[in-house]
């Protein structure tokens, strides 16, 4: 993983928030990249494919709350 300044990359931790309509979430001590030059911090593609589902899965359940309805239908299950 580089970054797009061409800075050294350190291991470390860093938290990430996201807001929508209904919710915001704060996720803290994330293993993350922090860049040496331009302080630009990157996670890893694992990471945020993980942080996506979450925020996917509590986006869908929120709606469900919000509304009422189910968010799935039973056939999937």
């Amino acid at each position: 993983m580089e970054c797009k300044c061409g800075g050294a990359l350190i291991d470390g931790k860093s938290s990430y928030s996201v807001s929508k309509k209904y919710f915001s979430l704060i996720f803290e001590d994330i293993p993350a990249f922090k860049c040496t030059r331009c302080d630009k911090v990157l996670f890893d593609e694992e990471v945020v494919d993980k942080i996506q589902k979450l925020v996917n899965r509590v986006e869908r359940d929120v709606k469900e709350i919000v509304s009422g309805a189910p968010s799935t239908n039973l056939y999937d299950y």
